[in-house]
């Protein structure tokens, strides 16, 4: 497998100016190979061919095993260029760069000094609560004491014994936390997940958030925020969750937790916050963590940022969409800005799905069905499920009808029965099935909202409690749209 095509593609400017510096130190006579197939990498993107910086190297007539030898020492200067590049930047690097001195003057015979290191390394692991690695230090320790008479084992094989069990928990904590993530993947649409796996991760979480030895340990109290959000977003219980979560943040917060190394979390952290405050219609709040995310995605040299930009422009376009649609058009504006050189079928998908909607609610009918028309041409569409299709379609209608486009209403009604004829009939669909035949009826009326046949059925639909609950998957809402046809609103 070739690591080292994605590998360059993902150096930042950062990493890539170290290893320049780092090849321009060392001398050599001969023409610098690994330098050019390095820059080749970088300027052709998707356009790369081997066959092609194969024969510029080293000549058609060649074979390529000098190239395959050229490709896998390039690799490894760039992997140790990255480590030693990034092995000061956080505690758990760190502690990788200690064992390893260690376990370099533990191969020369220089005991006292390789003992020293792994001292250092338990150090720092131990402020990480990086278990795993404190485990490998301790089986060291016990394994050194041999070469070191004046050194008692007894110490380290206790130590080891009370990190085993801190670690078994959070083995058990991490599986199932795994195996939940896993089946929620593989679960499309809402409430469908594996229900077996939800119980047991709230006994497990119940278990372990009863542990008061674990109350003052960040690593599992970051599990425990992990495995309570995950429960919580697979049960829809949105209130809940928003609770839980200024609890958990604010927490974190107080006990100083939040740092450089898990700067990820604390951004994860604040977008299930501006997420559960926008799901329940609190968008005022939302937006004002939507800001403090903002500000943390630009910190440490916006390690995450990347990341997590996306998250903080969806959290204004989300927002504003209910409270100021012009304001939600300016961000996605500078959304579609950020993300020019970012190719992505689910950003365009959402920047052109979210412009169709934001042109409706601001009564830019002919846009919004254009800005349709462009989503529909995006990969991610293409691979949703036909249910999700078919809420697009429907929204899609409502436009039409917006728009006044008697034959473009028939014409998509048709296209509709026919593509989603399956869909229709599916009791997840029933807010579509109503919406469908009173458009037809519309339609039929020529548009004529006045008639009493109209006006009795969208009186129906407004009151349809059934109707009401799948408001949050719909694109556009359909009763709210409904009402507004009624004589006594207009």
């Amino acid at each position: 497998m070739n690591l080292l095509t994605p590998m360059v593609a993902a150096m930042t400017k950062e990493e890539v100016r170290h290893l320049k510096l780092y090849l321009s130190r060392i001398e050599t006579s001969t023409d610098r190979k690994d330098e050019r197939l390095f820059d080749y990498i970088r300027t052709s993107g998707e356009g790369y061919s081997e066959d092609k910086i194969h024969k510029k190297l080293y000549g058609a007539a060649s074979d390529k095993n000098a190239f395959y030898r050229l490709r896998g020492r390039l690799q490894d200067v760039i992997c140790q260029n990255l480590a030693m590049l990034h092995e000061a930047k956080s505690d758990k690097n760190r502690v990788l760069l200690y064992f390893s001195v260690y376990q370099i003057f533990f191969d020369k015979g220089n005991f006292e000094l390789a003992f020293s290191y792994l001292l250092k390394a338990e150090k720092l692991a131990l402020k990480a609560e990086n278990l795993e690695m404190l485990d490998l230090i301790y089986a060291h320790c016990i394994k050194i004491s041999s070469e070191l008479p004046s050194m008692d084992p007894d110490a380290y094989i206790l130590k080891r014994g009370a990190n085993a069990e801190r670690l078994a928990k959070l083995r058990e904590m991490d599986q199932i936390l795994a195996a939940m993530v896993y089946r929620l993947k593989l679960s499309q649409a809402k409430g469908r997940g594996d229900e077996n796996t939800v119980k047991l991760l709230d006994q497990l979480t119940r278990k372990y958030s009863a542990d008061r030895s674990l109350d003052q340990s960040k690593a599992f109290q970051t599990k425990i925020y992990r495995a309570v959000s995950n429960i919580l977003l697979q049960r829809h219980s949105y209130v809940e969750l928003e609770r839980f979560m200024v609890s958990i943040y604010n927490k974190f917060q107080k006990a100083g937790w939040f740092d450089r190394n898990n700067h990820d979390t604390r951004l994860q952290m604040l977008t299930f916050m501006v997420n559960s405050f926008s799901r329940n219609g609190k968008q005022q709040k939302s937006l004002q963590y939507a800001e403090i995310l903002g500000q943390e995605i630009e910190h440490f040299n916006r390690l995450h940022y990347q990341k997590f930009v996306f998250y903080y422009y969806n959290a204004r376009v989300i927002n504003y969409s209910e409270t100021a649609p012009l304001k939600a058009l300016e961000a996605l504006k500078e959304l579609e800005e950020v993300m020019k050189d970012k190719p992505n079928a689910y950003y365009e998908m959402f920047i052109h799905l979210n412009r169709g909607i934001l042109y409706f609610k601001t009564g830019r009918y002919n846009d919004a069905i254009r800005s349709f028309v462009k989503y529909y041409t995006n990969d991610y569409y293409k691979k949703s499920d036909n249910l999700f299709k078919l809420r697009v379609a429907m929204a899609e209608l409502m436009m039409q009808v917006e728009s006044k486009d008697i034959s473009g209403v028939k014409i998509r009604l048709e296209q509709i029965r026919k593509q989603f004829k399956a869909e229709l009939a599916q009791d997840d669909a029933y807010a579509e099935q109503r919406l469908y035949e009173w458009i037809r009826l519309l339609q039929r009326q020529e548009l004529y909202y006045k008639d009493g046949k109209i006006q009795a059925a969208a009186r129906q639909i407004v009151k349809d409690k059934t109707m009401a609950r799948t408001e949050d998957a719909q694109l556009l809402n359909y009763q709210a749209w409904v009402q507004s046809k009624l004589v006594l609103n207009r």
